[in-house]
């Protein structure tokens, strides 16, 4: 089952953080790394109040390989490096289904939403009639209805959703589009939450 690194990254010294970037690769690599968005500037608010100065969205086979990765002498290493020049929040989110894979185009968008149910039976309502718009603007789900496991800072959302779709302008076509519109009325009555754009790496 793929799995998924997401983080929120501030960064303090643009100089040690750029030595780290330029290692952490090859660390993460080693365990099948891909980065699906990497980078500063990469996000635009949607609804709520977050916007991410740097965020990482990054796939992997499973969460054991995550693990392993994380825990290696090699990247606990890297993570003192990290955290000397950035503060933020690091998470692990399982994949929906074990074929389901990120694009490796890197012009790929991606809708991320943090949310919080508060009406579980109109929420349900929700959840049942959205995937048929979703795959309608050739989006799917990478990640859906987890909360993830913190490793690091103290995001600790309800419920992760990750969207992924041929491009920024498709994902936007998709959230305006009217075939989503009465769908995110409903989502919006049922729920409190935060989501972002974000730009393929």
């Amino acid at each position: 089952m793929s799995a998924y690194v997401i983080g929120d990254i501030n960064v303090t010294n643009l100089e040690v953080f750029a030595e780290y970037a330029g290692r952490v690769p090859a660390s993460s690599g080693a365990y099948g790394c891909k980065y699906l968005v990497r980078g500063p500037d990469k996000c635009e608010p949607v609804e709520g109040v977050w916007n991410p100065k740097r965020l990482v969205l990054a796939e992997y086979r499973d969460v054991d390989t995550i693990k392993r990765w994380y825990y290696s002498d090699e990247y606990k290493k890297l993570t003192k490096l990290r955290q000397s020049a950035s503060n933020g929040s690091l998470l692990v989110a399982e994949g929906v289904e074990p074929h389901a894979q990120g694009s490796t185009s890197g012009k790929a968008g991606y809708i991320i939403g943090d949310i919080e149910v508060t009406n579980p039976d109109k929420y349900t309502e929700y959840a049942a009639g959205v995937p048929g718009t979703v795959a309608a603007y050739g989006g799917r789900y990478l990640v859906r209805g987890v909360s993830g496991e913190v490793l690091e800072g103290d995001w600790t959302p309800k419920r992760l959703v990750v969207l992924e779709f041929e491009s920024i302008a498709n994902a936007k076509d998709w959230y305006n589009s009217p075939e989503y519109a009465d769908l995110k009325k409903i989502r919006q009555s049922a729920s409190n939450g935060k989501l972002i754009f974000a730009d393929g790496a």
